[in-house]
């Protein structure tokens, strides 16, 4: 009789390109910076570390640029994504399947530059928590970058530092690419690292706690 491997408690994330929104991440670029002008910075008492951060009700319809082309092509995304990435989160972790699934969404814009960073942290009042990214400045997206600006999500396993294999690895990076939608569960632990050099980094954070039916 073959081996049996078992997975049990996964960590998944997903990861989904969102090809034709180079016009929508240009309003949407634009529409942040604008925000940082006119917005009050929502960054303290949160985990932002110098930057900007929108309020957290820049996906409500009754948001002031909830009418622009960029950010509603963007809600459309991540409600399929939130759709899809929480069968998968639901069938991995409950034992049982609900007969229906409710989102109440929330999210925010972030603008970080040179020196800025976003400390270790969780989003407790949310299931689900994502990010896309609409700007990045081009030398983080080189291939010696040593992990400025990348997304680093932390092992959340608490017992698997005590005795740890050679050579393994503890966090996960993701590279902040314009187009790329990143999505996975609230409580696991991630940061982002300063990076060097001009322009701005900017994204749109958003959390999903789902109700069951």
């Amino acid at each position: 009789m073959p081996d049996q491997l078992t997975p049990i408690f996964p960590t998944t994330i997903l990861k989904r390109r969102l090809d034709g929104m180079e016009d929508a991440n240009r309003q949407l670029a634009a529409m942040m910076l604008q925000l940082e002008k006119t917005e009050a910075n929502e960054a303290a008492g949160y985990s932002t570390a110098g930057g900007f951060q929108t309020s957290k009700e820049l996906l409500s319809p009754r948001h002031p640029q909830a009418a622009n082309p960029g950010l509603a092509a963007l809600k459309d995304h991540i409600a399929k994504g939130l759709k899809d990435y929480s069968s998968v989160l639901i069938r991995q972790e409950c034992s049982s399947l609900p007969t229906r699934v409710n989102f109440n969404m929330w999210g925010w814009g972030v603008v970080l530059r040179q020196g800025n960073w976003q400390l270790l942290h969780v989003h407790s009042a949310a299931h689900v928590s994502g990010v896309y990214y609409i700007a990045t400045p081009p030398q983080l997206l080189r291939p010696d970058n040593r992990m400025g600006g990348q997304i680093a999500f932390n092992d959340p396993r608490p017992r698997a530092s005590m005795a740890q294999l050679p050579n393994r690895y503890t966090a996960y990076h993701e590279a902040p690419v314009p187009g790329d939608m990143v999505l996975f569960p609230s409580w696991l632990e991630h940061s982002v690292m300063p990076f060097e050099g001009p322009g701005e980094r900017i994204c749109i954070a958003f959390d999903a706690k789902l109700e069951f039916g």
